[in-house]
């Protein structure tokens, strides 16, 4: 009997042992495929984008029966405009077109006028970018006619918040004739034609069980109610979630073959349409049946906009395993939920998701919890930020910034802690890109540490010595852009200074910087480690409007992160620590005890 039992332990251990090595044959076989594969955004598509109603440019074409509008533009253009500001990035790449209906009435005798069409955009904070048709001829004739205007080739990466409009001008136009614009009908259906990549993505995948909870492998004999794998995916779209049609999930095998019931299956939004920025979030769930293969499964995902284009791919490396009872998992583990790779520009504000902790639920919040923290943004005055080290000063003083230039806020970045090209690298490794943002003049660096490294700066502003204040405040001063009104400094950190200058001295530089921000509309935002002296830490958050107090430390053997609003003048904020964890491509995210509405 004995002999027995002990053969069946070496038979199932054997076979686990099996299926652990097949995992492992299908795991590096998704590994590979996900290099041809990957994750692609369309190079670009040909988005139409209607003349409507009240100046606005609709994605929706005009009904079929419907009258057309008319406006006269003899000796003033009409207008139109996408009627709020991108809700994340895009990029136009090619040669915009216009296709515009027109009626000339009057003095058919004269030499005819001309139609121009001009596209034009307008970075956050910046002013409008303007780019004209070559003009066509508006010929005499009978009614309404067609027209096609072509513009120059364009390569412009559109940031978050940039606004776009059209303008359809006529000129030459001869005395006592009428130039007429017509839209809005199937007849006559003007439209801009927008060549564009980029404007939806998809911002991060999770896989959970029936719970919720992130998971990484499946009982494949679980009982009915447990075999259930769902799927979370954050969609972000330029345009606004209406903009967004279909968003189709598919789970395949390790030979590329969607699994029973999970081929191209439509993911519900949650809650449907929401109001505020991108991402949005979409949720399937694919109920797996008994006898399902023993395998590796990738996750596909693919977003339709409203016309009907596939505007973007997704093909892993999100991936989970469906095992057998009594399963190890090998030393690594698949990916129960992933940030896609360069996709994490944009702040995320909505669509948190969750998991289960042994004291109740708790949701992962995106960074723009912090707000809620804080009853509002953080508008003016002076911010210290204080916490020991590997705690998160710099960072959320980096994702502070970020959300200033998100606004179209000027910002200066003091760096005296390392070189400003080691910050820009390290704020994209946490989906922080600010390139665009400084070719645009909204952010502008202040190199207070190459020349403490011994090195030459390559920045346009920087510093001989640290601790030369007066120069520091003469180079802040001076970076300050033309249009500085609601401009912030972000000062990363005073602890270089402690060792440079006396300590009544950085207690008046901070004085003086703060009251020169708030004098324009804007905050001075300041980090500190505990090498500061006690004393001016003490008399800096005195002065302070905002104090955030940040700590690293140990929790059996897991090292974690929190913060809490320790003082907020003026305005009442949640009190008490709040954990919080960073990760690569999304900087802080928040552990929330609600989920974010």
């Amino acid at each position: 009997m004995k002999r027995g039992l002990s053969h069946e332990r070496t038979v199932s251990t054997l076979r686990v042992a099996l299926v652990i090595v097949l995992m492992l044959i299908a795991t590096i076989s998704l590994s590979h495929t996900q290099g041809a594969m990957g994750t692609s955004p369309a190079t670009q598509i040909n988005r139409l984008f209607y003349l409507s109603s009240s100046g606005a440019l609709s994605s929706a074409p005009p009904s079929g029966s419907a009258l057309p509008s008319m406006s006269n533009i003899t000796s003033s253009p009409s207008s139109f405009s996408i009627q709020t500001p991108l809700l994340s990035s895009a990029s136009i790449i090619g040669q915009p077109t216009f296709s515009m209906w027109t009626d000339w009435t009057g003095n058919k005798s004269a030499p005819p006028p001309l139609l121009i069409g001009v596209f034009s955009y307008r970075l956050p904070g910046q002013i409008w970018s303007n780019t004209t048709s070559t003009a066509q001829t508006i010929s005499s004739g009978l009614g309404p006619q067609h027209l096609n205007l072509t513009l120059p080739t364009l390569n412009a990466n559109l940031l978050e918040g940039t606004s776009l409009a059209i303008q359809v001008v006529a000129t030459l136009v001869p005395r006592h004739s009428n130039i007429t614009l017509d839209w809005g009908s199937g007849s006559a259906p003007s439209f801009v034609v927008l060549p564009l990549s980029g404007y939806t993505s998809l911002f991060q995948i999770s896989i959970l069980n029936h719970d919720e909870v992130p998971t990484t492998y499946f009982n494949v004999n679980a009982t009915p109610g447990n075999n259930i794998v769902l799927v979370k995916v954050l969609v972000n779209s330029a345009f606004g979630c209406s903009d967004v049609s279909k968003v189709n999930m598919t789970i395949v095998d390790p030979l590329s073959r969607p699994a029973v019931g999970a081929s191209n299956r439509a993911m519900q939004q949650t809650p449907p349409c929401p109001a505020g920025q991108s991402p949005f979030e979409f949720i399937a769930a694919w109920t797996y049946l008994p006898g399902a293969a023993q395998a590796t499964y990738q996750v596909w995902v693919d977003i339709i906009d409203i016309q009907g284009n596939t505007a973007y791919s997704y093909r892993g490396p999100a991936s989970f395993g469906l095992v057998p009872p009594g399963f190890i998992p090998p030393p690594y583990d698949l990916i129960p939920y992933f940030a896609v790779a360069g996709i994490g520009v944009v702040g995320v504000s909505v669509g948190a998701f969750y998991y289960r902790r042994r004291r109740g639920k708790s949701y992962l919040a995106p960074f723009a919890h912090f707000n809620t923290l804080t009853s509002g943004e953080l508008n003016g005055g002076t911010v210290s930020i204080e916490g020991n080290t590997g705690s998160g000063k710099t960072i959320l003083s980096e994702q502070l910034m970020f959300e200033d230039l998100k606004r179209g806020k000027p910002c200066i970045f003091v760096s005296t802690g390392d070189f400003p090209s080691n910050v820009r690298s390290g704020m994209k490794s946490m989906g922080l890109d600010v390139r665009g943002y400084e070719q645009s003049g909204l952010l502008t660096f202040v190199d207070g540490y190459s020349a403490e490294a011994g090195q030459e700066s390559t920045e346009k502003f920087s510093v001989p010595s640290i601790g030369d204040l007066t120069t520091l405040g003469m180079k802040i001063s001076s970076s300050l852009p033309s249009q500085s009104k609601g401009a912030s400094l972000y000062f990363d950190s005073l602890v270089p200074l402690a060792s440079k200058t006396k300590p009544e001295s950085i207690v008046s530089f901070v004085q003086s910087i703060g009251a020169k921000m708030r004098g324009i509309g804007g905050k001075a935002v300041f980090t500190l480690g505990p090498s500061v002296d006690p004393m001016v830490q003490k008399q800096l958050e005195d002065m302070s409007d905002c104090v955030v107090q940040m700590e690293a430390f140990e929790e059996r053997g897991v090292r974690r992160r929190r913060l809490k609003i320790a003082k907020l003048r003026a305005r009442r904020h949640q009190e008490g620590w709040n954990v919080f964890a960073i990760e690569d491509g999304k900087g802080i995210i928040f552990y929330s005890k609600r989920p974010k509405t």
